[in-house]
């Protein structure tokens, strides 16, 4: 019998002396995608007798890696300063995340493509898709191994974006178009082409002369190919058919207006009434209109000190008291739209003119009523503009505070909402808390928006039971007995007063998970705390160490 204990005794030695050896030789399981350099005959692959990681042999494999290097560009050649082993961390089990990397505080200049613009707020996976992967060699590797990769992107615009132009204008996109909007195309300038635009030409919509064609995307790609325009015939039809074919039309006419004739003899400027702005462009007889019995000259001699002499009152004498019908106040001739009054003299009115309303076109708020436009208001609350958004929750706060208690004109989402003033105080955690976590759509007041009012504020109404109910008294689990809202894993619980077990001697020593073990609960794994039997013979199996 002793023989055969002695013999057990040799055995079990030697088989943990060969585990110690082993983990001389390996620290933990490579990666999955690293996984067949396993065991201790493939350590020279990477490991260099003596040394450290260089990465020299990483790039033996890792070419993608080392030609992003010698090209000089990307994120790789940025950091080639690095140790490899700096960001990538092998020997942490199959399926572990191996690569040190954050993109939320990436700062994206680092890859060599410096986000502006509308690029600032693109998710990472709208540029950083398989789709937009222009190099052949990382697109085979994506493709065999299935996995992700912020790699493989050319920084040209047409890389994610389609063309709208169809190649007609070359890949450089930004020499017309900016990152904060496709259109208006900014940086184009017109003037630097054949075809400088002047006049009434400078404010045509581009589709007028460029002709757009109709694909299967939902945006229309314009096709910045064009007629002839050596002359006004190829979009303008000539009404003089065949009296003038053999001039061209601006030996008479002007970019300026059909009707502003080069050769016009008569200057308006020498009467008392000069002609500026749209006036300069109106026909003659709009004006001087010839009427049945009237002179011809007295037609040429009219009214003109007010504007009402000629135009009738828009406002319907609204503005008659404050302007006394005065339109130049607001108006001038070059056009009745838009308006010359400014922000500035919005301040001195009821309504100040702040934030996000400065930006707000006019017609938003002045809308029409009876054919016209409404600038005088009986009311100049935010409902009278902007529909209630919380279903009446607040109705009597806004009716007493408006919605200014919470919100300001900056932007909807810029509160400065006081969260002590209600039932339920934030603190902890809870004061970083996103308002979405809690305050989520429900029915109110007959419809679907974001409850704010009658929210429940136990905490297993927005955090579910991890206990599954072990805790629960009349099905109401008390979390604040434990746990404290500055963290889940700050704990309040004191063995010797809040359990049947005071913990004495080594007990206060053990760990938790010695005593409380995972079981199935309500159909799912959780940790077992109650009920748990205070016997000895519970935890301490006959047969164990100390128990001889």
């Amino acid at each position: 019998m002793m023989r055969r204990s002695m013999i057990l005794a040799m055995v079990l030695g030697g088989m943990l002396v060969i585990r110690q050896a082993n983990a001389q030789f390996s620290p933990g399981d490579l990666s999955r995608a690293h996984m067949q350099l396993e065991g201790t005959g493939n350590c020279a692959q990477c490991h260099e007798v003596g040394k450290e990681i260089s990465g020299s042999k990483c790039m033996s494999c890792h070419t993608e890696i080392r030609n992003e290097i010698d090209s000089k560009h990307g994120y790789h050649f940025t950091t080639s300063m690095k140790q490899c082993v700096a960001c990538h961390k092998e020997h942490l089990g199959r399926d572990v995340q191996t690569i040190l990397f954050d993109k939320d505080t990436l700062d994206h200049r680092m890859t060599g493509f410096a986000l502006t613009g509308k690029h600032i707020k693109t998710q990472c996976e709208q540029c950083h898709s398989t789709k937009n992967i222009k190099n052949l060699q990382i697109m085979s590797m994506v493709l065999k191994s299935n996995r992700k990769t912020f790699m493989g992107l050319s920084a040209g615009c047409v890389s994610c974006h389609e063309d709208r132009h169809r190649g007609t204008v070359g890949v450089e996109c930004q020499s017309c178009h900016t990152t904060n909007a496709w259109s208006p195309a900014s940086n184009f300038n017109h003037s630097k082409t054949k075809f400088a635009l002047t006049g009434k030409h400078s404010t045509v919509q581009c589709a007028k002369c460029h002709s757009e064609i109709s694909p299967t995307t939902t945006e229309r790609p314009i096709i910045l190919s064009t007629k002839s325009f050596a002359d006004c015939k190829p979009c303008h039809e000539s009404p003089h058919k065949e009296k003038f074919s053999g001039q061209e039309c601006r030996s008479c006419h002007s970019a300026d207006g059909w009707s502003v004739l080069i050769s016009q003899k008569f200057d308006h400027n020498l009467t008392g009434f000069k002609l500026v702005g749209r006036h300069a462009t109106v026909k003659c007889q709009q004006c001087h209109k010839n009427q049945p019995g009237v002179p011809f000259a007295k037609a040429f001699r009219i009214p003109h000190e007010k504007c009402t002499d000629c135009h009738s009152d828009y406002h319907a004498g609204e503005f008659l008291k404050t302007y006394n019908n005065d339109c130049s106040k607001c108006h001038t001739p070059d056009s009745f739209s838009p308006s010359t009054f400014t922000l500035e003299e919005h301040s001195h009115k009821r309504f100040v003119v702040t934030g996000a309303h400065t930006a707000t076109p006019c017609i938003s708020c002045h809308t029409k009523a009876e054919e016209r436009r409404v600038f005088h208001f009986a009311s100049i609350k935010c409902e009278s503009c902007h529909k209630d958004r919380h279903g009446g929750q607040f109705t009597k706060l806004m009716t007493d505070q408006s919605c200014a208690k919470c919100h300001s004109t900056v932007t909807w989402t810029s509160m400065s909402f006081d969260h002590s003033t209600t039932s339920f105080q934030l603190v902890g955690k809870h004061s970083t808390a996103k308002c979405e976590g809690c305050h989520k759509p429900g029915r109110v007041n007959g419809g679907t928006m974001v409850q704010y009012r009658g929210v429940k504020t136990g905490c297993e109404s927005c955090h579910p039971d991890a206990h599954a109910a072990q805790f629960a008294s009349n099905s109401i689990t008390s979390c604040s007995n434990c746990h404290s809202p500055d963290g889940w894993q700050l704990l309040r619980f004191n063995h010797d007063t809040q359990s049947t077990f005071a913990l004495s001697g080594a007990h206060k020593k053990t760990e938790c998970r010695s005593c409380h073990h995972e079981e199935l609960i309500a159909g799912r794994r959780t940790m077992r705390f109650k009920p748990l039997s205070n016997k000895c013979e519970s935890c301490h199996k006959s047969g164990s160490i100390g128990n001889g």
